[in-house]
């Protein structure tokens, strides 16, 4: 109702008005929980951010639909309106991520609301590292401390050398201290950048090693005590990322083509995946790319299409690659030329669709419809290939998304025809008309 609304919007503006925060208590204890998770006031009082928190981590973790970005967008304004919100909401994820059940979910909530929080300028290092454990463990705590911290935020090889010497001994510590995101991100960024000129190469096998034996050791244990170290992956993994490293660093092209049957082999490892999809978006970025590209598709956009295919939650990542390939402007080609290789990016983007990242696609698309970013020939372009790669039954949300572009005019008249057995007319059909 409007009134409430009036309250949420004056609570935000008069954040230390009483009468106000105490109406949004009211609220609250009326039940209306999910409303007021936006309101930077109900961080103030303690019961009402708890239930806020639950109800917003619950709807997180039996969510079915495609749009969850806006429930932790909420979250993460509400969790980082201060130090100690912050604080109190890391440690009661850290806690309940011990359940077996829903554990990995819960990390994967803490993680992400970490990374937003250095998004913010939040610098949660000390946080993150106390939440695992690394205090007990004086040398890796410095040693991560001084490469993660938000002033410096990139390695140094004395701190990785340390890393790799602990981790390489008879009695490694536990392998969770290296799995932070922040960590994985500049190991990845040195070892797959192009542009990474300034570090001492002679140090890579050390920075390969780090990385593989985050991502690919695993430990069993039994309350406190460690029972066993698996280590069975970690030679093959530290193989992936060391040929495919090296091929990154060359950047010649010859190599690549020389070497893909071995590269895609590699992709189907997660962490070469993310390093690879680094690699491309830096060449990609080169405003001179499509000019020399002389191939109908370009390996860089093959490898992409082929980790699509292997990592189901590397779909985002990949989409967040093609979006700003697709809105750059190519003023040294024509205008013909720009529009085919618009029609390249959209046919990854259905290659994207086709394996699974469905509904965020189309949203994309509608929304270059909606605000005209794009000529209209690409959205027919990219509306006769979403009818051509499905088939009914459509689920609610398909249409309710794609329903407008294929009823709007300039879109999807030329690819009608009168007798209506076209794709388009049989979708809107099958919507009711």
């Amino acid at each position: 109702p409007t009134w409430r609304n009036l309250f949420y919007s004056l609570a935000d503006k008069h954040p230390d008005c009483i009468m106000l925060n105490f109406t949004i208590k009211l609220i609250s204890d009326a039940g209306f929980t999910d409303e007021i998770s936006s309101v930077s006031t109900a961080s103030q009082q303690i019961d009402v951010f708890s239930r806020i928190l639950k109800t917003s981590v619950a709807s997180i973790l039996t969510f079915r639909g495609s749009s969850l970005e806006s429930i932790i967008s909420d979250l993460v304004k509400l969790v980082c309106s201060s130090k100690h919100t912050y604080f109190y909401t890391i440690a009661l994820l850290h806690q309940a991520s011990k359940d077996r059940g829903t554990g990995y979910k819960l990390r994967y909530l803490s993680q992400e609301l970490e990374r937003r929080a250095r998004q913010m300028g939040r610098d949660t290092c000390y946080i993150t590292l106390a939440m695992c454990g690394a205090a007990a463990y004086p040398t890796i705590y410095q040693s991560l401390t001084s490469m993660l911290t938000l002033s410096k935020n990139a390695l140094n090889s004395g701190d990785v050398t340390t890393l790799y010497q602990l981790y390489s001994g008879e009695q490694p510590p536990p392998v969770s201290f290296l799995r932070l995101p922040q960590l994985f991100e500049l190991l990845i960024e040195a070892l797959y950048s192009p542009c990474e000129k300034t570090r001492n190469t002679e140090h890579n096998d050390k920075y390969i090693y780090v990385l593989a034996y985050g991502v690919s050791v695993t430990e069993r244990w039994d309350g406190e005590e460690r029972r066993s170290i698996n280590t069975k992956r970690l030679e093959q993994t530290i193989n992936a990322i060391e040929k495919t490293h090296n091929l990154a660093k060359l950047d010649d092209m010859q190599e690549w083509l020389c070497n893909i049957e071995t590269v895609f082999k590699y992709l189907k490892y997660p962490v070469v995946s993310m390093g690879i999809i680094k690699y491309c978006k830096e060449v990609t970025m080169d405003s001179s790319y499509f000019k020399g590209v002389t191939d109908s598709v370009p390996l860089h956009l093959i490898m992409i299409d082929e980790i699509a295919n292997n990592h189901p939650l590397h779909h985002e990542t990949v989409f967040e690659f093609l979006k700003p390939l697709f809105e750059r402007s190519h003023e040294h080609l024509q205008e013909l030329e720009q529009i085919e290789i618009r029609k390249m990016i959209i046919d990854r983007m259905v290659h994207l669709l086709c394996v699974g990242h469905v509904i965020p696609v189309i949203q994309y698309m509608r929304y270059c419809l909606d605000n005209e970013t794009a000529d209209k020939s690409l959205i027919r372009h990219f509306a006769a290939e979403v009818m051509e790669v499905t088939t009914s039954p459509y689920s609610a949300e398909f249409i309710a998304e794609f329903l407008p572009i294929a009823k709007n005019p300039d879109i999807t008249a030329p690819l009608r025809n009168i007798n209506e057995s076209d794709s388009i007319s049989q979708f809107i059909e099958y919507c009711g008309g």
